[in-house]
């Protein structure tokens, strides 16, 4: 959807994705490269989001490293992407036209200011994008539809969601109301929804809501009636809750609205061509986290394995109601995963190769399509993550040495203690400077710190400190030791196959 922007804000959207990444400094030529422009409108670009967002970052050039992005730690840079996606027009028409349906060319003209030309042009944008999403709009009057009524519904709940989040709610329903019924859904079908996920269902029943009262209703149902409905029995109950968010828009609701209602809310039941699919799915999934475990000699407990195998089930029956992209500018996602790679390299690794496998298995995009998704959500369902691979993780063995005697050393040492803890073994030296401190013979140690270069030991393995270890010093002795620390158990030694 990132086209429904303007050329020029696309190309800085491009931009800020690349600038904000895991890496330091990019080159300009990487960057005009990867956006397809001169060098000139990157730099161009880069003033322009610093000048216009300099509450949320800084951006440093330098002839020699290239251009690197320092967030504020005080905002979040998904602001900034909020921002652009409400002052796109194409995006103000595309929501406009969700909220009034029916509307004709004129009306949209006057209330949204735009010329005729103009008009045509947003449409012909929206048209082109939401075609990718086999989702149409047609102009004679104004209103989204598709073949799949539930992926307009799904389409416009991911909208929202990217646009308004959890603090705001652009819906003219009660949003206590709606956050009640979709916590009672979840705990009476035992969902083991997360607060995300909580969010979405709520979304997802406005949603619903406003296009049931439009008139817009899901025609191509399974067995509505025989297998869907006998469901639905069930969660009468709820129907009161429905009536209730629904009686301040003063309609009413179509025949059958109900059962409407509960196919578009209850996807994740009603997406499978049959029961044994569904067993199949869970059951790779239960052997997806097993295999996951095993390899890196880690555990699990039973909430959190119940909680992933629940999370596959989940993105398998998304994908079969919605299989396009879920994101509209920001992908989430994509941002969270890089921080996943580089602090659980051994577990990227792994779920990586995992999925790779499993999708080649079941010929279904885990990887390709959902490997960033799974890795942010297995990061924050399996309970204890962060310890358990930190205790996978292998202690460096580390000498301290000083030519200003065994004294500094100690100091030198302490500060070590200090900033690495558990992560290194620390020795010390015992013999005087003047002394041979090292034989070139017997280097055991995986690594010297000494504030002089060891002439008998590899120079890789020395790592030379000012006399009061510097910022510098310790940012990089942490680059180096975290490195180092990262040896593959044998079990594992397939990945790199």
């Amino acid at each position: 959807m990132e086209r429904l922007l303007s050329p020029s804000m696309h190309r800085r959207v491009l931009l800020l994705n690349l600038l904000n990444g895991p890496n330091s400094w990019i080159t300009s030529d990487y960057l005009a490269e990867s956006i397809d422009c001169s060098k000139k409108t990157i730099m161009l670009d880069c003033q322009y989001i610093e000048d216009r967002w300099s509450d949320y970052l800084t951006i440093e050039t330098s002839r020699k490293h290239g251009i690197r992005l320092i967030a504020s730690p005080h905002k979040s840079i998904y602001e900034i992407y909020i921002e652009i996606m409400k002052e796109s027009n194409a995006f103000t028409l595309l929501e406009s036209i969700f909220f009034e349906p029916m509307q004709p060319a004129s009306f949209w003209e006057k209330k949204l200011f735009l010329s005729n030309s103009s008009l045509y042009r947003l449409s012909n944008l929206i048209s082109s994008a939401l075609k990718d999403r086999n989702i149409q709009m047609s102009r004679s009057p104004y209103f989204v539809h598709g073949k799949d009524e539930r992926q307009v519904r799904y389409f416009f709940t991911s909208y929202f969601i990217e646009v308004y989040g959890i603090r705001d709610w652009p819906f003219h329903l009660d949003r206590e109301k709606v956050f009640n019924l979709s916590n009672k859904i979840n705990k009476k079908f035992d969902l083991e929804l997360n607060d995300s996920q909580i969010v979405h269902l709520a979304y997802s029943i406005a949603v619903t809501i406003i296009r049931e009262r439009q008139g817009f209703l899901i025609q191509k149902r399974k067995d509505p009636i025989n297998s869907f409905v006998k469901m639905t029995i069930d969660v009468r109950k709820y129907q009161a809750d429905v009536e209730e968010i629904a009686e301040p828009l003063n309609v009413v609701l179509p025949d059958n609205w109900y059962e409407d209602f509960c196919y578009s809310i209850f996807w994740w039941d009603f997406g499978w061509d049959n029961e044994q699919e569904k067993i199949n799915v869970i059951h790779q999934a239960e052997n997806l986290v097993t295999t996951i475990k095993d390899a890196l000699s880690i555990s699990i407990s039973e909430q959190s394995k119940v909680s992933i195998v629940r999370l596959i089930e989940y993105i398998y029956a998304k994908h079969k109601m919605f299989p396009y992209k879920k994101f509209m500018v920001y992908d989430r996602y994509l941002y969270s995963s890089r921080a996943i790679k580089q602090n659980f390299i051994v577990f990227t690794a792994v779920a990586t190769k995992a999925l790779s496998v499993l999708e080649t298995k079941m010929k279904f995009p885990w990887k390709t399509m959902y490997l960033d998704g799974i890795l942010h959500e297995m990061a924050i369902r399996w309970q204890d993550l962060s310890r358990l691979t930190e205790e996978m993780r292998h202690q460096l063995s580390v000498l301290v040495l000083s030519d200003l005697g065994k004294e500094h050393a100690q100091l030198l040492s302490s500060v070590l203690k200090e900033n690495f803890q558990n992560k290194i073994k620390l020795s010390v030296q015992e013999s005087h400077f003047y002394e041979q401190l090292v034989n070139s013979s017997d280097q055991k140690y995986d690594l010297y710190v000494s504030n002089y270069a060891v002439e008998t030991v590899d120079e890789k393995m020395n790592m030379i400190v000012e006399d009061i270890p510097s910022f510098k010093n310790i940012t990089d002795l942490r680059k180096y030791i975290e490195k180092r620390r990262l040896v593959l158990p044998k079990d594992i030694a397939y990945l790199n196959a």
